[in-house]
């Protein structure tokens, strides 16, 4: 099996994809995409590079954001043999990050004003 890591980088509006390699280990595979989240993130300590590279070991993938301007996405594709089935042809989505995006601002919009009307039927009073 060969695993191939990638790497997304969003800053502001510019996105720059890389291949960062191609091994047949998935422990080593797991190391460089660890290798550069720690460039990325220059303040990680050495217990959380370990812990992102023991979850991209598993999960093969990792999403960090620094800020709201600035993200780090990596991915480890397994492929074995010619054609990769069509669910793990997709590395990354920008327009899935959008959605998920947009469907928790609806959520913390409708919350904030369903909590807003139930205080006010509580908190009403005629005026006179």
């Amino acid at each position: 099996m060969l695993y191939i890591i990638t790497k997304l980088v969003t800053e502001g509006d510019k996105k720059a994809f890389s291949i960062l390699g191609a091994v047949d280990d998935k422990k080593k595979a797991a190391a460089i995409a660890a290798e550069a989240y720690k460039n990325y993130n220059k303040a990680a300590s050495f217990q959380n590079v370990e812990m992102i590279t023991e979850w991209l070991a598993t999960r093969l993938s990792h999403s960090f954001r620094l800020d709201k301007d600035h993200r780090l996405q990596l991915a480890i594709t397994e492929l074995d043999g010619e054609t990769l089935p069509e669910d793990k042809q997709l590395v990354f989505s920008a327009a899935a990050e959008e959605e998920e995006l947009m469907r928790r601002v609806s959520q913390a919009l409708f919350e904030g004003k369903h909590t807003a009307e139930r205080g006010q039927a509580t908190t009403s009073c005629p005026i006179e």
